[in-house]
């Protein structure tokens, strides 16, 4: 009986002591803190010290007149000096900073003063809109990253008083009276939309793409205003940023460099140049003052610019889907999807990385029952039609983003390829919002020659496209309008490759910036 009993102790030590190591160990990632806790950030702050890094839009200037600004952190709002957001959804993970910093900001923790092994991450969230990141080094020290500067804050008080979050509360529903209308009656959608078209000017005898970004912004069913720009203009969320294709040109020869880089001053000079031995020097260089590029990185940028020609398939917050051609070797067409912080080691991911096991079981099906079963000739060929894992993309189909696998293959010297899809629906982190309002059929119905629609996460309005417009409609009690708002005329065989949505108070912020970064107003 000693012996059991002691034995029934020793299981339940065990067990104790394993799940103590579990959670200890595993990255955490909570969605608020449950309603008797309070938020992983909180009290009242006051921003004390900053740090420019290497590459801003903030000038020291500007920096300066943060210094002193107040800041709220409450599970109701949270507030820095003049921006705030109602009914914030915490986020947490904890990280290896030399890992994060290096890949999500271009720096390095010896930068910022950080020397701990492990560091938490705390996102916050309003409205479905990314607010801001903070790197939470104590309880009582934390740092935001805005435009380009670290910024430091430190806890006064633990507790937050009931007229500072009232300050904020009258001043939200003073705005909103400005309208004379009541808050659920205000609706405001703004988008943006990445277009790639083929170029008919091109000279060579190469496929090339030309990529822009329309903005539209709406207001209680109104369109306000609709802009254009050349690249594609997306937000993160660390601030908008840029995606470039440049073509380089060597004789006979020519590859697709893809820049992707933040809205800063210093991103126009560094985009149209290739990577070399003397940029690899300089960018080394200047590690110390917070822009360390590790020479790894970047010879491994060189790599994956090689000589290839690339077709931007998707682009996400934090991830890109491309197709390389590989035209001086067998013309094969490669899908490759990378996260856009890790473009430059030129690793692609696989589909388990991605969707998980589910996503890696539905690759491998799908491609024995597209490609072996509807093709009788390949059943007793010696040809290698084993899937590559790594071989996927998202593409669109009735509106809705899918993931897409490809085998590559040579047939009697002679390269081709099959595609196919696979049942695994993009997570939210690969795809912000993909939700269509409105069934396909019933958009088909309404406008026939529809080939794509996009609804707004407000359900104010849906954007039909067709092969030649986007139409602008309203949506009122789940139905299309007759006539659209507005039409903008589409490039010949022009393609989405992606699709940002902005609600609220975000519209005018995003209109705002897309202007002064080289928006130009459609005219037509």
């Amino acid at each position: 009986m000693k012996k059991i009993t002691a034995l029934i102790i020793l299981t339940i030590i065990l067990f104790v002591l394993t799940s103590c190591n579990i959670e200890s160990t595993e990255i955490s990632e909570t969605i608020k803190a449950p309603e008797n806790l309070k938020p992983p950030i909180y009290g009242e702050w006051i921003i004390e010290d900053y740090k420019i890094a290497n590459i801003s839009a903030m000038d020291e200037d500007t920096a300066k007149t943060y210094l002193g600004k107040e800041a709220f952190f409450h599970e109701d709002l949270v507030a820095i000096g003049e921006e705030y957001c109602i009914n914030p959804v915490y986020k947490i993970k904890n990280v290896r900073p030399i890992d994060y910093l290096i890949y999500q900001y271009k720096t390095n923790p010896k930068f910022l003063n950080i020397d701990e092994e492990e560091i938490q991450i705390v996102s916050i969230t309003g409205e479905e809109q990314f607010f801001y990141e903070f790197i939470k080094e104590s309880e009582d020290s934390i740092i935001a990253y805005i435009d380009g500067v670290f910024f430091y804050f430190k806890l006064v008080s633990e507790n937050v008083r009931e007229e500072k979050l009232a300050e904020y509360y009258y001043s939200e529903k003073a705005m909103l009276r400005t309208t004379s209308l009541d808050s659920k009656d205000i609706l405001k959608s703004t988008v943006l939309i990445g277009l790639k078209s083929m170029d008919m000017e091109n000279e060579d005898n190469f496929e090339k793409w030309n990529y822009r970004t329309l903005l539209i912004r709406t207001q209680n069913k109104n369109v306000l205003g609709t802009y254009e720009m050349e690249d594609v203009f997306f937000p993160r969320k660390t601030g908008f940023w840029k995606l470039s294709v440049n073509r380089i040109k060597d004789g006979d020869t020519v590859e697709d460099n893809i820049s992707v880089y933040p809205i800063k001053k210093a991103a126009p000079e560094l985009k149209n140049k290739s990577v070399g031995d003397e940029e690899i020097i300089n960018m080394v260089t200047r590690a110390e003052d917070g822009g360390l590029v590790l020479p790894s990185i970047v010879k491994e940028e060189k790599e994956i610019m090689g000589k290839s020609l690339k077709n931007i398939l998707y682009v996400g917050n934090d991830y890109i889907s491309l197709e390389l051609i590989n035209y001086l070797e067998r013309g094969e067409r490669i899908l490759e999807f990378h996260p856009i912080d890790n473009l430059e080691k030129g690793n692609p991911m696989k589909i388990s990385d991605i969707a998980g096991e589910i996503g890696k079981v539905s690759f491998l099906e799908e491609a024995n029952k597209e490609i072996l079963a509807k093709n009788e000739e390949f059943k007793e060929s010696t040809i290698d039609l084993t899937p590559d894992e790594e071989s996927f993309g998202l593409f669109r189909r009735n509106g809705h983003w899918i993931f897409k696998g490809r085998v590559n293959f040579s047939d009697n010297g002679v390269y081709s390829y099959k595609d196919f899809n696979i049942r695994a629906i993009p997570s939210k982190e690969v795809v912000h919002f993909d939700q269509l309002f409105i069934p396909w059929n019933a958009i088909k119905t309404k406008v026939p020659e529809a080939v794509d629609a996009f609804t707004s996460p407000n359900e104010d309005i849906i954007l039909v496209i067709t092969h030649n417009n986007i139409l602008i409609y309203t949506l009122v009690n789940g139905y299309i309008s007759d006539i659209p708002l507005k039409k903008i005329q589409l490039k010949p065989a022009e393609k989405i490759i992606m699709l940002e949505w902005g609600i609220g108070r975000y519209g005018p912020i995003w209109e705002d910036e897309f202007i002064k970064n080289g928006g130009t107003e459609i005219v037509n």
